[in-house]
């Protein structure tokens, strides 16, 4: 990642001068002028997600763009001083209503070995009354965080219109060699990496043409940085319903493979189970027991990997 974070501050500069548009092709071909090497593509969006925004008045004028800063500086962390003085004034908070935007670039033929961009989109709206029905909270972080407040949601006028924020970029060959040398690290998605590369996916179809990884930086209990990986499909994955458990032979066999070709890739049942566990769990076992019976449409190395999440089951 050493020769990608120099080109962050590019990457800011472009998000807050592109509009969103339709499939960010704007976006793209913005961002192909400072990373010519890495040839971004759009793959998914992750919505319904939104961020504390600032305050405004009863006319939905701006009186601070930071809620939190506002009341630290007005309040000195007293909260009945801060009700006594705004109380009556019909102040509203704002949210930022927030999708973000997922970018790939591949740059070799191990299912880690991509690029991962992420930008958000925001769009700042009106959300609900400073104090819900005259409570004066606790401490501040009640009063970010009111009970009751999704309930007390006002409509949702715009404040301003949708704009991009550069959220990170992330070399993931990089991310999980790090990760690897890292003592309690979360491993279960480099394990989904590896089973992908075992796989017959990974001699056909490329990692991040299917998913992306959702990444949560967070401290530890020892107050080291640590990040939390979840693949993120870029389409839905369907859950079978109870009555594929009683499939079995030629009738498995021809299930499993027509809900991979509706995927697009090999073994997408099997990495579906991974992340929707539902009734796949037991299919997967019934696969298995298939192969040790008098059955055999699995390659090997599927066959393998599957044995092995048997003996060493996880999930997300």
């Amino acid at each position: 990642m050493t020769d990608l974070q120099p080109r962050t501050k590019n990457l800011e500069e472009i998000c807050n001068r592109v509009s969103p548009g339709a499939h960010h092709v704007s976006l793209v071909e913005a961002i192909s002028t400072v990373l010519p090497d890495y040839p971004f593509r759009y793959r998914v969006t992750r919505s319904d997600w939104y961020r504390i925004g600032g305050v405004v008045d009863a006319d939905h004028q701006r009186i601070a763009s930071s809620l939190r800063k506002w009341a630290e500086i007005e309040s000195d962390f007293d909260m009945f001083s801060l009700f006594e003085q705004y109380g009556s004034k019909g102040y509203l908070t704002t949210r930022f209503d927030g999708q973000t935007h997922y970018f790939v670039a591949p740059k070799g033929k191990r299912a880690a070995d991509f690029v991962q961009l992420e930008v958000e989109e925001l769009v700042e709206v009106v959300d609900h009354d400073l104090f819900i029905e005259d409570h004066i909270p606790d401490d501040i972080e009640e009063l970010l965080d009111p009970h009751g407040a999704m309930q007390a949601r006002v409509k949702p006028a715009t404040l301003s219109p949708p704009r991009y924020d550069f959220h990170s970029i992330t070399d993931i060959s990089e991310l999980v060699s790090k990760q690897l040398a890292s003592e309690g690290s979360d491993l279960r998605y480099i394990r989904f990496l590896e089973e992908w590369d075992k796989s017959s996916a990974g001699g056909k179809e490329r990692f991040c043409d299917h998913f992306v990884l959702k990444l949560l930086p967070f401290m530890d209990r020892f107050g080291e940085r640590k990040m939390e990986a979840t693949p993120l499909p870029v389409k839905t994955l369907p859950v079978p319903d109870e009555s594929n458990l009683a499939l079995e032979g030629a009738d498995l066999s021809n299930f499993l493979q027509d809900y991979d070709r509706k995927l697009g890739f090999p073994m997408a049942w099997y990495f579906s189970m991974l992340i929707n566990k539902k009734i796949w769990p037991q299919i997967a076992m019934k696969v298995y027991a298939e192969h040790e019976g008098k059955y055999s449409y699995m390659p090997e190395k599927d066959l393998a990997v599957i044995e092995h999440w048997i003996r060493y089951p996880y999930s997300f």
